[in-house]
């Protein structure tokens, strides 16, 4: 009898995800938006311009680091981008939760600066009620 091996981590782009709106992408272990501030802005003026579509909020980390610091990393960064669209006047019922998935989701499998750089993100997913 053998063991299961683990599957190596496959790209998935989630089918709800908004087109629309700009994934935000973090430097290495910071939750910091402000280096973001012109994409946060224009998907605050598509969501104010858009008022009856409701978001998930996706944070994410890249591979590096464990599972519990990668998780709460990717879940501050969710938040932050929430606070930040609320202050620009996007409305609250319109963001529906905001979690993290730490390294679940990558857009990028390769052991590159900018590949870990694309995983680093917070990315729109439609709300469907």
């Amino acid at each position: 009898l053998t063991s299961p091996t683990p599957s190596a981590p496959q790209l998935w782009r989630d089918p709800d995800r908004i087109e629309e709106l700009k994934d935000l992408l973090f430097d290495f272990d910071t939750y910091d938006s402000t280096s973001e501030q012109a994409v946060l802005e224009a998907d605050a003026r598509w969501l104010k311009d858009h008022p009856n579509v409701r978001v998930k909020l996706a944070g994410h980390a890249d591979p590096r680091g464990d599972i519990a610091y990668n998780l709460a990393l990717s879940q501050r960064r969710a938040e932050t981008i929430k606070q930040e669209l609320i202050r620009m006047g996007v409305a609250e019922n319109q963001i529906v939760f905001a979690t993290g998935w730490g390294k679940l989701y990558p857009n990028c499998l390769e052991s590159t600066e900018e590949c870990w750089k694309q995983n680093r993100r917070v990315d729109f997913v439609r709300a469907i009620h």
